[in-house]
């Protein structure tokens, strides 16, 4: 990392960035300030973009758990709900099923579920109404559980809230063993109102009602959830990088000081552009990491640096004109052949950035198959189409709109010329045999007389060329916009989200120059089997990497932190040392390959 740059974490001061580190970095010729304040407002952006994405994204995702935890909280807490059974334990008495709300979580969610759901019911906690919670975890005993539910004050106004961390990590049959014995025992069965169960399932609710038995599915008022909605969270991450979804610019800072944590919603944190190779990158990442946001954040955050020191000033650069133009044909294309809303826009956006056979593709899928047979196959319905498209498009190409009102005037022709009376073909009876030959002329004078119809001919025309309007408009940002992130090929392998497959090429001799096979053969070549110095690795590294010094070096710390991610190194446990431990040997592995 490039000196005099450091990275915040809590309260800290997010960077530190005097003239003198500016100095040494290799900026463009036309990269100078003029004075203190310039450069104060350069440091100042510098350090939002880089250091302080992860606040805008806690901040734009803060929603999304939000919404989910009011309604697991609202659902357990709500004191109107009070529906009566009858108790085959207790013939006598009625008392109501355990309220239990079945929340389907990612395991990497579940602190963040807890933490979350115990700030939603302080909203429900006053003077008279006390609410107490009891986290179970695989090492928990049963006994213990219903011990303090037995301790239970006897006053109505406690609530005991039972949270099971994760069901998958129980033992057998303990959530049915814990049910029965609160429903069999007299005290624990008397505070059954006043109870309450929440219980987190990492894999699928139907994991959860395969593994519990049908006694115990009927003694819980029982509701699901979903807390990790992960196609939510992936499309306001990405869309951060999405022209269309961008906040208004940030005004200049009255202060350069100013940290007002309000301004990253106003405001944007970083207006870069993500280009299509780099979103294919973060989804593959956020698929391959567990579903992490934090994974995501920090690629987002090294492309963010590494746009700084190469292009500083791609702020100067906006393209708004040639963005808006793309965004409105994208909403357009969407109202025409699919649904227009954020996730589909998105979609869509992603395939057109990264697929070169986006529009090839796109004509084999059935949706757009159905439309476009809905429209060429009836006039008035193509003529409608053409109107829409030639309201909507004046304003941004005449020439397209010149050519498409003469196209329609053509079909309009094409129809008054063609006549209503009978044709001149020959009919064979219906008592006559017609031979192969026979029927194979027939069949080609027909396919002859379609294609050569004017009214087709002009109907082909007209679709082709709104087509052609949208493949010329909708296409991947130019690669020299200097306000495009991640539009480097060549990095692109050594941030590659797919860590087990580029080892598993590695441990196979395969790719010998890809910076994770050199790192991970620099590893296994050394002559300490277990234990290696971290500045032995690097120069191992570096005398047989096949890349400039500069690039070398950002490309050894990416391999170390994929083959960390993956497990096959760690730091020293002292956490001191620069040693590394490498986690695994391969027995086939061969150092002379």
């Amino acid at each position: 990392m490039t000196p005099g740059i450091k990275f915040h974490r809590g309260g800290q001061k997010a960077l530190k960035l005097e003239r003198k580190t500016i100095e040494t970095l290799e900026f463009p010729e036309d990269f100078e300030f003029h004075s203190d304040r310039e450069q104060g407002r350069f440091v100042k952006n510098f350090q939002d973009d880089v250091t302080r994405f992860d606040e805008k994204v806690s901040k734009i995702t803060e929603g999304i758990y939000d919404t989910a935890t009011s309604e697991i909280a609202t659902w357990i807490l709500d004191s109107s709900r009070n529906q009566k059974t009858l108790s085959v334990f207790s013939p006598d008495d009625t008392i109501g099923n355990l309220r239990t709300a079945l929340v389907q979580c990612n395991f990497t969610d579940i602190s963040r579920l807890i933490r979350d759901f115990r700030q939603k019911t302080l909203d429900f906690e006053d003077e008279r109404r006390e609410i107490r919670e009891t986290i179970v975890t695989e090492n928990d005993a049963i006994h213990e559980i219903i011990d303090k539910v037995s301790e239970m004050p006897s006053t109505p106004d406690t609530t005991r809230i039972i949270i099971i961390r994760q069901f998958e990590s129980l033992r057998p049959h303990f959530l049915d063993s814990l049910v029965s014995l609160l429903y069999s025992n007299a005290t624990c069965r008397s505070v059954i109102p006043r109870l309450r169960l929440m219980i987190c399932v990492s894999t699928s609710p139907a994991f959860f009602t395969q593994n519990s038995e049908i006694v115990t599915m009927n003694m819980l008022e029982l509701k699901q959830f979903k807390f990790t909605q992960l196609e939510d969270v992936f499309i306001k991450i990405i869309s951060t990088g999405i022209h269309a979804f961008f906040e208004p610019p940030r005004q200049k800072p009255k202060k350069i000081e100013d940290d007002d944590p309000k301004l990253l919603m106003s405001y944007d944190c970083a207006p870069a552009l993500f280009s299509g190779s780099f979103m294919k990158y973060l989804k593959n990442r956020f698929l391959a990491c567990d579903y992490s946001v934090s994974a995501l954040i920090r690629a987002i955050q090294f492309a963010m640096l590494q746009k700084y020191i190469e292009v500083p000033l791609w702020r100067e650069e906006t393209h708004s004109e040639e963005l808006q133009k793309y965004d409105d044909v994208l909403r357009l294309f969407l109202d025409e052949f699919g649904e227009h809303s954020k996730s589909e826009f998105v979609r869509i956006h992603m395939e057109i950035q990264w697929n070169p056979d986006f529009w090839k593709s796109l004509e084999e899928e059935p949706i757009f198959r159905e439309r476009k047979q809905f429209l060429v196959n009836s006039r008035t319905n193509l003529m409608e189409f053409g109107q829409r498209m030639l309201q909507k498009t004046e304003n941004w190409d005449s020439k397209f709109s010149k050519k498409l009102e003469d196209l329609l005037e053509a079909l309009n022709e094409a129809y008054n010329n063609t006549t209503s009376g009978p044709t001149d073909t020959q009919k064979t009876p219906n008592n006559s045999k017609m031979t192969f030959l026979e029927l194979k002329k027939q069949r080609e004078q027909a396919m002859i007389a379609k294609q050569q119809n004017p009214i087709s001919t002009a109907k082909s025309a007209i679709f082709t060329h709104i087509m052609s309007f949208f493949q010329a408009t909708l296409r991947p940002y130019p690669a020299t916009w200097r306000n495009v992130v991640g539009t480097w090929q060549d990095k692109m392998t050594s941030l590659d989200s797919s860590d087990d497959v580029d080892i598993e090429k590695a441990l196979l001799s395969k790719h010998l120059d890809e910076p994770v096979s050199v790192a991970w053969r620099a590893l296994l070549c050394h002559r300490n089997f277990k234990m290696v110095p971290m500045n032995e690795w690097a120069e191992a590294y570096l005398e047989n990497i096949k890349l400039p010094k500069k690039e070398a070096k950002g490309a050894f710390f990416a391999a170390a932190g994929q083959l960390e991610h993956i497990g096959l190194i760690r730091g020293a446990a002292d956490k001191k040392s620069t040693n590394i431990n490498v986690q695994y040997h391969p027995i086939h592995f061969v150092p002379s390959l």
